[in-house]
């Protein structure tokens, strides 16, 4: 009985310490719903390491919503290693927490970086874990959305 419950303390120690490094998440909740077509408007996210950012001001149907700071949508890698699978990020720098400082890939299509405190984020997977920056050490990650496909369409939603 004595080793059961000393197993069970470090057990429950273990866990409390792994808890303790995870990354945050400071995009206030915001509606996010969008309806992308990969034939028409939005072809162009067919290329891998395709991205976009949609804004208010991108959206074309009715109910569209684009969450705090738009959404970067962007064609990455999945885990399997399929090349068809989408992610999508609030553009809203995490650590700046403003509607209108909005992240901006960088020439590699791996990370996504703040242009005004600098942080970078990883994007290529879908994470958007910060890897640089003041979000870094703040533990501060892109916030992400759901997306589902159907066909030739995607949706992004929260």
């Amino acid at each position: 009985m004595d080793k059961l419950r000393k197993a069970f303390i470090g057990l429950a120690a273990l866990l409390l310490l792994s808890c303790s490094d995870t990354t945050e998440r400071r995009i206030p909740y915001r509606a996010v719903y969008l309806e992308l077509d990969l034939t028409y408007q939005d072809k162009a996210l067919n290329a891998i390491h395709a991205y976009k950012i949609y804004t208010q001001r991108d959206v074309d149907q009715a109910g569209e919503q684009t969450g705090f700071g738009g959404v970067l949508v962007f064609h990455g890698l999945s885990s399997t290693g399929s090349t068809d699978t989408f992610y999508a990020f609030d553009a809203a720098c995490p650590y700046e927490a403003s509607s209108g400082v909005r992240v901006e890939v960088d020439e590699s299509a791996v990370y996504a970086v703040c242009p005004q405190c600098g942080s970078r984020f990883e994007i290529l997977n879908g994470i958007g874990n910060p890897v640089e920056g003041p979000a870094a050490e703040a533990k501060y990650r892109l916030q992400t959305y759901t997306v589902s496909g159907n066909g030739d369409k995607i949706y992004i939603y929260n």
